[in-house]
Order: structure tokens, then C-alpha cells, then sequence
């Protein structure tokens, strides 16, 4: 700055204005050079479609070979109890709000898949999550076939006249097919596993019948829990004021009743039957209103028709009688021993129960968020 009329001066000022130009000009010019030279920050790397975690040893002590698996909204779990083995595979999510999603594991892979018309995945045991055959891929249900045969039933023929036909998981039709009993179903997605192999359907009239190729039966009273021998079924009078829980012996059809009363709230006869039966059909695991009126896990005794209520609390299961109300099918799983019954809980939280004792275990391990869970006997 130059201060008085002296023009003297005017030169220096002139001189230094030029040099502190040329020295920014330099001093931008480094910096500019020197971001050039610096390399840019990576962007993270994707997480791998198949992770395996060694957890180094065994998980709740189980020396037994059977595994279990785990659906969440992005990941497939496969859970190895005795070498302590974790595998997560991503799986893209299905293209549907539809929450009714197939979720079947045989010997050697896990199928996902929703009851829309949208596309669905198989996961191999170790590989990626692939496309589902084309012919397994449409509305209606996908049901386990019979023990061994690696094929589900599938919906198949016209909306008026719709059958189930049994289609390898490779997509190949195994040649059986089961047509439905006179009065149809109210919608083809009521079908769901009898337990062994066949289905059980729901008529318009709530009706409920067992099926296979060639054959039908009533099954009467609303059945809540399914598993490979028997079956749990509530049976009210016509106000619905009286119920009882009824054990059906799947094989003939015969029936007892439970010591007690039953519940005959209404989602306790949502469709589809969201109770499980372990294998040796010693208990059925139903979800009941607990404490706080939440929906909680509550194991019947078959034999004595004691409930215990196991705190462990559910998501909503069902609104009404009507079919196809949004439920937790899946939700729930017994271990091939009977000894553990595995809870997709509230939270997305994995529950492993001891049924013996009725206490919740924790697997000591931390998991992401799963909505469905099945089991898979030991080879």
C-alpha cells in the first residue's frame, strides 16, 4: 500500500504487487500438483456372496449332524452345529411385498421363493444363490414333495380347475399331480406340506382336506400344527365358545382329545397352520397370546395337553378366518432329535429353545436378521 502523492514509490509498490501475484499463482499451481499426485481413496469392496465363519467349536454342544438354516431379508444362513461352521450366502431380495415366501431346504440346497409370479432363488450347498428353474417359478404354492424324491408340488393347470404337479428341483415334472377336492380352495396358495410328503388344502368353506395323486380326505376341525406323524387340530362348538385341541394321527385319521381347553382367538385358525409338531410328536409349538398380550411361542404336551408359555414373542401371525392372512409360516422349526425348537423371534432375532427345559439358548455367535428357519437331518 502506498500512502502521499510521492509517485517515487509507485515503482516498488508495483514490483512487489507482481511479485506476491506470481508467488499465489506458484504456491496454487504445488498444491494443485500435489492432490494430483496423491492416489485416490478405494471405495470398500463388495462383501463376498459366500462367507464361511469357524467358530472353532462346537454351538449349544450339539454333536449330532443335522444343520439349520436361516432365511433373513438378504442372506441365507446354513448353521453347522458340531464342526462349529457358519455359511452366509447373499441372495437377492424377491421382487414381491408378498410375505408369503416358500423357504424349503432338501439334501443339498435351500430354495426361496414368493407365492407371486416373480422369480425365485436356489441356493447350493457352498455356491451362489442361481435363478430358479423357469417351471418352478409362478403364483400359487410350492410344497415339499415326498421324503427323497428332491421336487416339490407345484400349481399347475387353469385358475377355474388348478392342479399341483410334482416338479423335480431341476425343473423336470416327476409325472404325479394332485387335483383338488370338490368345492376347490379358495385360492391355489392355501396348500401347504402334510407332513408327509402330500398336502393340506382349505375349502371355501374352511373345509380342510388332506390330499395326494389321486385321493382326498376331510380332515375335520382347523388344523394349527403339522408335523410327520401327527397333526394338531381345534375343534369349537358354533359359537366358538368351546374348543378343544384334538391330536390327529396322520397316517388313519384318528383322533383324541387334549385334557383342557383351547384357545379360540382368531389368530389361533389363521391359514396357513403356522404351529409346528416335533418329530417324535411328543409337543407342538403353536403361537399363542402371552404376556402383554403380545404373540408368544407356547409348547402344547400331546400327551397330557399341558401349554407352557415360553416367553419368546412372535411378529403377527394371522387377523382372521379368511386365507391367505399375512403369517409366519416358517417361523419356526424343530431339530431332527426333537431335543431343540429353533424361533425366527421378534427383531429378527434367531431363538434357540431347549425343549426339555424350556429355556431360551443363545448360540454364542452374532447373526444378522432372519424371518424363516428350517432344519436338515444329518446324512
Amino acid at each position: 500500500m502506498e500512502f502521499g502523492r510521492g509517485a517515487g514509490h509507485r515503482w516498488r509498490s508495483r514490483a512487489l504487487l507482481a511479485c506476491l501475484v506470481v508467488a499465489t499463482g506458484a504456491t496454487i499451481a504445488i498444491r494443485a500438483a500435489g492432490h494430483q499426485d496423491r492416489p485416490a481413496a478405494k471405495a470398500a469392496p463388495p462383501a463376498p456372496p459366500v462367507r464361511v465363519t469357524a467358530v472353532g467349536h462346537r454351538l449349544l454342544g450339539i454333536t449330532a449332524g443335522w444343520e439349520l438354516f436361516a432365511r433373513g431379508p438378504h442372506d441365507l444362513l446354513r448353521i453347522q452345529f458340531a464342526p462349529g461352521r457358519i455359511t452366509q450366502t447373499y441372495v437377492p431380495p424377491l421382487m414381491t411385498g408378498n410375505p408369503d415366501v416358500t423357504f424349503l431346504v432338501d439334501s443339498r440346497e435351500a430354495v426361496i421363493r414368493s407365492t407371486d409370479m416373480v422369480p425365485g432363488y436356489a441356493v447350493p450347498d457352498g455356491g451362489q444363490a442361481r435363478p430358479l428353474a423357469s417351471s418352478l417359478v409362478g403364483g400359487g404354492p410350492l410344497v415339499p414333495g415326498p421324503a427323497g424324491a428332491q421336487a416339490a408340488w407345484v400349481t399347475s393347470g387353469s385358475p377355474t380347475t388348478p392342479t399341483l404337479s410334482l416338479v423335480t428341483l431341476t425343473g423336470h415334472r416327476a409325472g404325479q399331480s394332485i387335483r383338488f377336492p370338490p368345492g376347490g380352495p379358495q385360492l391355489p396358495a392355501t396348500a401347504v406340506s402334510d407332513g408327509r410328503g402330500d398336502v393340506l388344502l382349505i375349502s371355501e368353506n374352511f373345509t380342510v382336506y388332506d390330499a395326494g395323486p389321486g385321493w382326498d380326505r376331510p380332515v375335520p376341525g382347523m388344523v394349527v400344527a403339522v408335523g410327520p406323524s401327527r397333526w394338531l387340530a381345534v375343534t369349537c362348538d358354533a359359537q366358538y365358545r368351546h374348543c378343544r385341541n384334538q391330536v390327529i394321527d396322520a397316517a388313519d385319521g384318528s383322533r383324541r382329545v387334549l385334557p383342557g381347553s383351547a384357545a379360540a382367538e382368531p389368530y389361533y385358525f389363521s391359514w396357513p397352520p403356522t404351529g409346528v409338531i416335533a418329530p417324535d410328536g411328543a409337543a407342538a409349538a403353536v403361537a399363542e397370546s402371552g404376556r402383554g398380550r403380545e404373540l408368544t411361542v407356547h409348547l402344547i404336551d400331546l400327551r397330557t395337553g399341558a401349554i407352557r408359555d415360553l416367553g419368546v414373542p412372535l411378529g403377527v401371525v394371522g387377523g382372521d378366518l379368511g386365507v391367505g392372512t399375512d403369517s409366519n409360516e416358517h417361523a419356526m422349526a424343530w431339530s431332527p432329535d426333537s431335543r431343540w425348537l429353533f424361533v425366527a423371534a421378534a427383531g429378527g432375532r434367531l431363538v434357540a429353545v431347549n425343549a426339555q427345559s424350556g429355556r431360551a439358548e443363545s448360540l454364542g455367535v452374532t447373526l444378522p436378521a432372519v424371518d424363516q428357519v428350517a432344519t436338515r437331518a444329518g446324512t
